[in-house]
């Protein structure tokens, strides 16, 4: 099932380099099944700049995460439980939030 994944700039060129998304400190790759719900949890940082790639996972794999307001987002998150390899030809768009 295709999710996807947000990230900064500086990230995103790490995954590209890596080859693979890894997981964060809490053990999972943060995932959405829509790009721009993705994009949500990097916006309300302040990061204008976000990268998001699209990436074709095991449903066995995720859960929902528990770890945000669904009401606030309007949006559900999952957790993929493990390392996502990517590979060139994987999808991936820029998107631009402009704080102003």
């Amino acid at each position: 099932m295709k999710f996807y994944h947000a990230t900064t700039e500086e990230n995103a060129l790490k995954i590209v380099r890596d080859g693979k998304i890894k997981m964060s400190a809490e053990g999972a790759v943060f995932v959405c099944k829509n790009p721009l719900d993705a994009c949500k949890f990097l916006v309300i940082r302040g990061i204008e700049k976000i990268i998001v790639f699209e990436v074709d996972l095991d449903e066995k794999r995720i859960v929902e995460s528990t770890d945000h307001s669904e009401d606030f987002f309007q949006c559900k998150a999952y957790m993929y439980n493990g390392e996502i390899e990517i590979k060139n030809e994987t999808p991936k768009w820029e998107y631009n939030f402009p704080n102003k």
